[in-house]
């Protein structure tokens, strides 16, 4: 794998948890319990001995999320966690198979983006300013960022695409990684989301155009035709974009488990 300089992205406080996440990344980057989208190190799925590594995971990298938590077992795992001292945060999980690709091939026959918007994917080649450029539109809608060998698909097979007005600057993004461990049983699921749109250019249709390509781009590149998001109970744009993509909500969270001692705030993302 190509090393480069690491390149972290959001608030202070996000970019020293990103930092950590990066160290654990590289020890724990070959079990197949854990997953990673370029955020934060994670447990691949629930079970009834991991909750103290979870608690390991959030004491020492600042946050520690548990995806696709059975609803069931929300209430104990949650009080275990704040027992410890965590502040938990809650999402709920949804996942797409073959009918939201095939939904997603369906919007773009009809829609694409507005003329003076051009798709960009990050690559290996992409320039720090466009990431910076990215970071500015994905902090002012409190969306955070993945580091940088995650966006340019060092770490893990990844599509990340954003639109560029005329000026330059970048009014809309979407994403997906392919973040569990090659011999986990969810390997052929994808992580999608980081739908974002400039407070100036919604109502356009941007996110759920970007949405759709990067599923494209999942099903023709990547050769996957599985995800999964996280959606915060009562988000309804986010609910909208994913029920015309044909993704379910499920009766699984995303649980996630933050140390207030090394992150100060009580959500790490939207």
């Amino acid at each position: 794998m190509q090393k480069t300089d690491p390149e972290y992205f959001g608030s202070s406080d996000q970019q020293r948890l990103q930092m950590r996440a990066d160290h654990f990344w590289l020890l724990l980057r070959d079990n197949p319990e854990y997953t990673c989208h370029g955020r934060v190190v994670g447990l691949a799925e629930y079970s009834e001995d991991n909750l103290e590594k979870q608690i390991a995971l959030a004491r020492l990298q600042g946050a520690a999320p548990l995806d696709g938590l059975p609803r069931e077992h929300l209430e104990t795992r949650r009080a275990a966690l704040e027992r410890a001292g965590l502040v938990t945060d809650v999402y709920d999980h949804w996942e797409g198979a073959a009918a939201t690709f095939d939904a997603a091939d369906d919007i773009l026959s009809k829609r694409e983006l507005p003329a003076d918007l051009n798709a960009c994917a990050i690559s290996a080649d992409t320039t720090i300013d466009d990431l910076r450029n990215l970071d500015r539109l994905t902090q002012s809608c409190d969306v955070f960022l993945p580091m940088g060998s995650f966006l340019r698909g060092l770490q893990r097979p990844s599509v990340f695409l954003y639109a560029k007005d005329q000026d330059g600057r970048a009014v809309g993004a979407a994403a997906a990684v392919a973040q569990f461990h090659d011999a986990h049983e969810k390997s052929g699921m994808v992580w999608w989301g980081m739908l974002t749109t400039d407070a100036r250019r919604r109502g356009e249709g941007i996110a759920l155009v970007l949405g759709s390509m990067v599923l494209r781009d999942v099903r023709q590149k990547l050769g996957l035709s599985q995800c999964f998001t996280g959606i915060r109970t009562g988000n309804l744009p986010s609910e909208a974009v994913c029920s015309k993509l044909a993704l379910s909500r499920t009766n699984t969270v995303d649980l996630l488990a933050i140390n207030p001692d090394s992150f100060g705030g009580g959500q790490i993302t939207k």
